[in-house]
């Protein structure tokens, strides 16, 4: 059976990441106040959101672990706290036609579990997650 694994693992090292990302992303603007985030990540059963300008630039991405960490520890109040005032900013970033092993060399590298995919203006185009490679047969720990 491992042998099997392998075999897949091999098969799907080329893909390219533009046919296996999420594409219909839920996202959150710049100016936009944690609660906001929070109640789309609610809403949309999301951990993550990514962050973007008026332009759809990928800005910097907000997660659950952000909010507990930075936002509950903030002397601002919640309301007033600004989803840039707690984001990662200038996240790693892959491009459509990155493959999936380069995918999954990052993420085992830097200790990630999503990538934001976006195009040379920065533009984001979607997001690949460590769940979308499980389906594929790879996993990333």
């Amino acid at each position: 059976m491992v042998r099997g694994v392998e075999m897949v693992r091999l098969e799907t090292a080329n893909i390219l990441v533009k046919e296996v990302m999420t594409k219909n992303l839920v996202t959150v603007r710049l100016g936009h106040t944690v609660e906001e985030a929070i109640k789309k990540m609610v809403e949309y059963d999301v951990e993550c959101l990514p962050v973007v300008d008026s332009d759809g630039v990928l800005q910097g991405l907000i997660t659950f672990r952000d909010i507990v960490t930075k936002a509950l520890t903030s002397k601002v109040e919640l309301a007033k706290l600004k989803v840039e005032d707690i984001m990662t900013r200038n996240p790693v970033a892959c491009s459509p036609t990155s493959t999936v092993l380069d995918v999954v060399k990052i993420m085992k590298n830097k200790h990630l579990r999503r990538i934001p995919v976006v195009d040379s203006d920065n533009k984001l185009l979607g997001l690949i997650t460590d769940f979308d490679l499980a389906l594929l047969g790879w996993e990333i720990k």
